[in-house]
């Protein structure tokens, strides 16, 4: 990634980067991200248990989105 240009200059840019590891979903795999999202911004989701698109319970995809209580 490059330093952003423009006006006002990035005065907190970092070459290396912000966070020290990317954490992984609860099932050790990399979570997904998208930008821009579907559903705002950017959407950061986890595939669930089987780690494929798309499933039901345990395997159903998990975002901000789409989360139940």
């Amino acid at each position: 990634m490059s330093k952003p240009s423009g006006s006002p200059e990035p005065k907190n840019w970092n070459a290396d980067g912000y966070l020290k590891s990317v954490p992984e979903d609860p099932w050790g795999a990399e979570y997904q991200y998208v930008s821009p999202g579907t559903e705002g911004p950017y959407d950061l989701y986890s595939y669930g248990s089987d780690g494929q698109e798309g499933g039901e319970g345990d395997a159903a995809d998990i975002s901000a989105w789409n989360t139940k209580e």
